[in-house]
């Protein structure tokens, strides 16, 4: 790869990752839709779909961060791209992490292992490898998950699919955003922003995911409830139907 195939690959994966994200909204609309309606079934058709959306957009994005211009070398690439292959995403998140810290203006003190200790915690916490739960759903394992041979269940993967929920889902989505937003201020400025609002940034960041992933999906259909009790839209539904 050279600096032009850099360049294609950046400009190609920022247009993935908006058209899948425009896909995700309106898989989201259509959840709540089913919630609305009260339909099991529409409701987690629509919830898997708006997790195999989730899964190429997080692979998509994690694409384009790694390609953002004037960040990393096309070396650094190579080995980023290397472990995401050899061990998963996550893993490439780490090593784009471990890559970017070269680049701090912080070569004495404790601010450099403080915050790569951080980052890996927040890597270790909120960012999976989505492509095991897409593998899953995208081979027909919608309910049950087998194993890499096929002969035995997956009960980890089994009970993350039964767990999934539209909430869940917003709550990961968001948090991939966040954790992405600060490795990329860590590529594209590492010595004047990432350091400079590190502090300010980490607690941000850390309010929201919690705030995020102290949503539950009960508390989410009382506000759709509410929102259409204000509105009179289920009125209005029922009245279309009609």
């Amino acid at each position: 790869m050279d600096q032009a195939a850099r360049l294609i690959v950046f400009q190609s994966q920022t247009e993935n990752v908006r058209a899948m994200r425009t896909a995700m909204k309106h898989a989201h609309r259509n959840v709540n839709a089913s919630l609305r309606a009260r339909d099991a079934s529409s409701v987690s058709a629509y919830t898997k779909i708006y997790a195999v959306l989730f899964c190429a957009w997080a692979e998509a994005n994690f694409s384009k961060l790694i390609h953002t211009p004037y960040g990393f070398d096309l070396d650094e690439i190579k080995q980023i791209k290397k472990v995401h292959k050899d061990n998963g995403i996550a893993s490439g998140w780490k090593k784009a992490v471990e890559l970017g810290m070269r680049h701090l203006d912080a070569k004495r003190g404790s601010f450099t292992p403080n915050a790569k200790q951080l980052m890996f915690r927040l890597i270790d916490t909120h960012v999976f490898d989505p492509s095991l739960l897409r593998n899953k759903l995208a081979h027909g394992q919608w309910s049950v998950a087998l194993n890499r041979e096929n002969d035995a269940i997956n009960v980890e993967l089994t009970s993350k699919i039964a767990d999934l929920d539209v909430v869940r889902l917003a709550a990961w989505c968001r948090t991939h955003e966040l954790v992405a937003g600060l490795v990329e201020t860590l590529i594209e400025s590492p010595k004047k922003a990432f350091m400079r609002d590190w502090h300010q940034a980490v607690a941000a960041l850390e309010a929201e995911i919690n705030a995020a992933e102290a949503q539950t999906l009960g508390e989410h259909v009382k506000r759709l409830q509410a929102k259409d009790t204000r509105t009179g839209a289920r009125g209005k539904r029922a009245g279309q139907v009609a």
